[in-house]
C-alpha cells in the first residue's frame, strides 16, 4: 500500500498535537518567550488552522525538493520525533524547551554545554544533537529560533532543514534570520531556498565535505567565537580599494589566510579615502558606496566577523598579507585529496599554486564573498533571464585603462587574435556560443562582425576609447552597486562554460577560478585555457587605431559612455 501525502500530513499533525512538539527534529531549538516555539502557531482555532496550513505546504515542498518516496520521509520523521526533547509547560507566555541530552547530563551531576556556553559577548547556545543521531540524518530547525543556535561539534549534522512555523513571518524577515545563522556557519552550503513571497519558508542546507569543511569550521570559530570574546583585541586590515580581484582575492583573502595561520581574528576597516581621485569614496569600500548604509562588504555579503567594523583604522593592530601558502594544519588534507592530486599546474596569469593551493585560496576568498539572500536571488534571477546556451566559452577582453598602468602597462589585442589563439580548443569542443566579458564598447563592436559564433554579453554601460577616464575607473554606469551585481552575475554565468579565453588580468583569472569550482559541486575541476600575453606588443594591425594603443598612456577626447543592449 502506497502512503499518500495526506497520510503523511495527518501523521505529522498527530505527532505535533499529541506530543506538543512545535518542531520535528532530533533537537528542539532552545528558545522561549516571544518569537520562540511556544508562540509558533498563535492562539485559538484561526491561528492553529494557519499553522497547519503552513506545515502542510512545508511538507509538500520538502517532499518535492528531496525527490524521495513519502514513505521514507514519514519513517524518518517518526524516528526523529523519538529523539526530540519533551516540553514542560511553564504557564504565562509559553513553554520552555529543554534538550534531553542536557537533562541527562544534569541528572549525572554534570553541566551541559547549554549551562556553560552563554556569555555576554556570545549568547548563542551550542547545538548538541542526540548521541543516537547519525551524521547522515536530516535535522529540522525552526527559523524563529536560529538566533540561539550555534553548531560547533565536529560531528555536525550533514543536512539541516530550516522551517518556519509562524504563519505571519514574511520571506525577507525569515531570510535575514537564516543569513544571520549562515554568517557564523559557513560550514553549510545552501541546497534550496524560497525565491519569492508565498513559497513555503524552507531552507535546505548541506554540510561542506572535507577538506573545505575544515577551513570553514576554523574560520567560523576564529572570526565569530574567538573574535566575540573581546572585540578590542581583534586585528584590523584596510580595504585596498583597487580592482575586484586585488581588493578581494589579493587583500581580503590574503589577510584572512594570515589570520588563520596566526589564529588571530581580523576585521576589515575603511581607509580615510578609498579612491584618491574621487571624493565620493570616503569612508567606504568603493564597490559598496551606494549599496547600503554600511558601505562595506556586508552590503552584498554575509559578515566575516562577529565584531562591528571600527570607525578608525588603528595601525598597531594591523594584520595584512598577500601570501598564498596553505597553513600547515590544512596542508596535508589538501595535498592528499583524491580530487586534487596529480592535477597539472594551470598556465594562466596569477595562478601561482598547484590545484590544492588554488582550491584552498579560492575557498578563503569564497568565505568573504558569501552572498546575502537579496544578492543570491538577484543574481539567480539575472542568470536565469540570460539563458546562456551550452557548450560555451568565456572570453575576457580588458582594454581601456590597461594602457594607463604606467608600471605594468598591457597592450590591446583585437577580438580576432583571441579567437585565433583558441581556435583548436573551440573546434575540438564544438563551441558556438561565447560569453564575452569586456570593459570596452569597441570590443563589442568587433565581436558583432565575427558571425561564426553566437556572442553573448551582459547589457551594461561600457567606456569607449575616446572616454576620458582614469586607471581603475570601474563604474561607467555611475552606480557601484549595479556594477557589482553585474560582476557577480558574470562569475556565475562563467561557471557554466568549459573553455576560458583571455589575457593578462586578475579579474579574468578570478572568473576562471569560478569555472574551476562552481561548475561542479565541491570539486576543483578546471577547464582548458587559451591566453594571450598582453605584455607583448601586438604585431598585427587594428581595425581602429587608438592614440593610447601600444605607445602612450595619455587619453584623448571627451568622456563618452555607451549603453550596450
Amino acid at each position: 500500500m502506497r502512503i499518500t501525502t495526506n497520510d503523511i500530513l495527518r501523521g505529522v499533525f498527530i505527532l505535533i498535537a499529541g506530543a506538543s512538539l512545535w518542531q520535528i527534529s532530533t533537537f528542539l531549538v532552545p528558545t522561549t518567550g516571544r518569537g520562540g516555539p511556544s508562540s509558533a502557531f498563535g492562539s485559538g482555532g484561526e491561528g492553529a488552522a494557519a499553522g497547519i496550513d503552513v506545515l502542510s505546504r512545508q511538507m509538500v515542498q520538502i517532499r518535492d525538493m528531496m525527490k524521495e518516496d513519502m514513505a521514507s520521509l514519514r519513517k524518518e520523521l517518526i524516528d526523529n520525533s523519538k529523539n526530540t526533547a519533551k516540553t514542560a509547560a511553564t504557564g504565562g507566555q509559553g513553554e520552555e524547551v529543554v534538550n534531553t541530552a542536557a537533562e541527562g547530563e544534569r541528572a549525572r551531576g554534570g553541566r551541559s554545554k547549554k549551562d556553560t556556553a552563554t556569555s555576554s559577548t556570545n549568547p548563542e547556545q551550542p547545538f548538541s544533537p542526540s548521541e543516537r543521531a547519525s551524521a547522515s540524518m536530516r535535522h529540522f530547525l525552526q527559523i524563529e529560533g536560529l538566533t540561539n543556535i550555534t553548531i560547533r561539534d565536529n560531528d555536525e549534522p550533514k543536512h539541516l532543514i530550516l522551517t518556519a512555523s509562524n504563519p505571519n513571518l514574511g520571506l525577507l524577515e525569515a531570510a535575514d534570520m537564516v543569513d544571520a545563522f549562515l554568517e557564523r556557519h559557513s560550514i553549510y552550503q545552501i541546497e534550496a531556498e524560497p525565491g519569492e513571497e508565498g513559497e513555503p519558508l524552507i531552507w535546505m542546507l548541506e554540510l561542506h565535505p572535507s577538506p573545505e569543511l575544515d577551513v570553514f569550521r576554523a574560520l567560523d570559530r576564529l572570526q565569530f567565537d574567538e573574535a566575540s570574546r573581546d572585540c578590542s583585541l581583534v586585528k584590523q586590515s584596510k580595504y585596498w580599494c583597487s580592482g575586484w580581484h586585488a581588493d578581494l582575492f589579493y587583500s581580503v583573502r590574503g589577510t584572512l589566510n594570515l589570520a588563520l595561520t596566526k589564529e588571530e581574528p581580523v576585521v576589515m576597516v575603511f581607509p580615510e579615502v578609498c579612491k584618491d581621485h574621487d571624493a565620493t569614496f570616503r569612508k567606504s569600500w568603493h564597490y559598496a558606496a551606494d549599496a547600503c548604509e554600511a558601505k562595506d562588504l556586508s552590503c552584498f555579503f554575509l559578515r566575516h566577523n562577529a565584531c562591528p567594523r571600527p570607525d578608525e583604522f588603528e595601525p598597531e593592530k594591523e594584520l595584512f598579507s598577500l601570501e598564498r601558502n596553505i597553513p600547515l594544519r590544512f596542508k596535508k588534507s589538501f595535498d592528499e585529496h583524491e580530487s586534487l592530486a596529480h592535477k597539472k599546474h594551470v598556465n594562466l596569469w596569477d595562478v601561482h599554486n598547484d590545484a590544492s593551493g588554488e582550491f584552498y585560496n579560492f575557498l578563503v576568498y569564497s568565505y568573504a564573498t558569501r552572498m546575502r539572500y537579496w544578492v543570491r536571488q538577484e543574481v539567480r534571477r539575472r542568470v536565469a533571464k540570460f539563458k546562456l546556451r551550452e557548450p560555451c566559452a568565456v572570453m575576457h577582453v580588458r582594454q581601456n585603462d590597461i594602457a594607463l598602468h604606467d608600471n605594468w602597462r598591457r597592450f590591446y589585442y583585437p577580438v580576432k587574435a583571441y579567437i585565433d589563439t583558441a581556435e583548436d580548443a573551440i573546434k575540438a569542443m564544438g563551441i558556438h556560443t561565447i560569453l564575452l566579458m569586456t570593459d570596452s564598447a569597441e570590443v563589442i563592436d568587433e565581436a558583432k562582425k565575427i558571425e561564426d559564433f553566437e556572442w553573448r554579453w551582459m547589457p551594461k554601460h561600457r567606456f569607449r576609447r575616446n572616454s576620458k577616464v582614469t586607471f581603475e575607473d570601474q563604474f561607467p554606469s555611475g552606480s557601484p552597486k549595479e556594477e557589482t551585481l553585474v560582476l557577480l552575475t558574470l562569475f556565475q554565468l562563467a561557471s557554466e562554460c568549459r573553455l576560458f579565453i583571455g589575457g593578462v588580468s586578475g579579474f579574468g583569472t578570478l572568473a576562471y577560478r569560478y569555472m574551476c569550482l562552481a561548475h561542479t559541486k565541491n570539486v576543483w575541476d578546471c577547464p582548458p585555457v587559451r591566453v594571450l600575453d598582453q605584455h607583448k606588443e601586438y604585431s598585427g594591425s587594428h581595425e581602429k587605431t587608438d592614440p593610447r594603443q601600444n605607445r602612450s598612456s595619455k587619453h584623448f577626447g571627451q568622456r563618452h559612455v555607451d549603453r550596450e543592449d
